[in-house]
């Protein structure tokens, strides 16, 4: 893709006939929640897509919720998402969200806690479905095993479908106890460096910033949500802030919008994003971002998190 675009033939299927193996035992489980885990460019999202495709009308009711914050396809960077599939699709990015739940990093070992309760959160709301859900590439070290293993038990997954190349899943899978399945990797997966994954990531926040303005909203009717330790926006490091994501959250804390914090003035916020129709409240998070969608670092506050 893009201006040193190339074209390369495949000899074979790329599907593994584990995958296929997956399908045919989710179409039996008709209802439940699938978690899938594995290291980065291993192929998750392509099982998710190619989990879509096989299962749809064969089951009452599927879901599929995207929890890789820093590589998200149906909502934006930074975002949870949550989809219900009706016709197949070639990527993730072509699902349209139902809900999103704002996270506010790109970095799961920063924000573990907070996407853990995101993807329960959203699980709980497909009771009667089939659920897929895709989780970040962080599995490797002693923090991650742990992350990974929490989110297993809080969440209570039927089935853990892992994607590896030998064991690295195992210290997961054991530790959560859960019911798996080891697949293999998809053939011909794309490595993609981290230049590769930055431009993913505009191209993302791009998506949900088309056609944004800079818009007022006024504190009196939304309330200010940010992390420990950021300064107050009525103080005076106020303009520490300016840049920040924001998330526009709606009345059960779903987000309507994604946004760019422009500065405050008195008791009103000034954010480029597409609306401000039936914002209850303004979350910021810890990403600085241009209009443009580019990444600017992260906020430092003088006080630690």
């Amino acid at each position: 893709m893009g201006k040193s675009a190339k074209t390369f033939e495949v000899e074979g299927s790329t599907i593994p006939a584990s995958w296929t193996a997956a399908a045919d035992a989710l179409a039996e489980m008709e209802k439940g929640r699938v978690m899938l885990i594995g290291m980065t460019d291993v192929g998750k999202s392509t099982l998710s897509t190619y989990l879509t495709n096989k299962l749809l009308g064969k089951l009452l009711s599927l879901r599929i919720i995207d929890g890789d914050i820093g590589q998200a396809d149906i909502g934006p960077p930074t975002t949870i998402g949550y989809s219900i599939p009706t016709t197949s699709i070639s990527s993730l990015v072509e699902l349209r969200p139902e809900s999103i739940i704002f996270i506010g990093h790109t970095n799961a070992s920063q924000v573990e806690t907070k996407i853990i309760d995101g993807i329960r959160r959203l699980s709980d709301r497909a009771q009667d479905s089939l659920t897929i859900i895709n989780t970040d590439g962080w599995v490797l070290d002693t923090e991650a095993i742990s992350y990974k293993i929490r989110m297993i038990v809080a969440t209570e997954p039927d089935l853990v479908i892992g994607l590896g190349t030998g064991g690295e899943l195992q210290p997961i899978l054991s530790g959560s106890r859960a019911h798996a399945l080891n697949v293999e990797t998809a053939k011909d997966v794309l490595a993609r460096s981290r230049s590769d994954r930055r431009e993913t990531r505009i191209t993302g926040y791009r998506r949900f910033l088309e056609g944004a303005r800079t818009r007022s909203i006024s504190l009196r009717t939304a309330d200010l949500a940010s992390p420990i330790g950021f300064p107050s926006a009525h103080g005076p490091n106020a303009r520490d802030l300016n840049s920040l994501i924001v998330g526009l959250l709606d009345d059960e804390d779903y987000m309507l919008e994604l946004g760019v914090l422009m500065g405050f003035t008195n008791d009103t916020a000034r954010v480029y994003c597409r609306s401000v129709e039936r914002v209850h409240k303004i979350e910021l998070g810890c990403l600085k971002l241009s209009k443009d969608g580019t990444e600017l670092g992260y906020y430092e506050p003088r006080e630690p998190l």
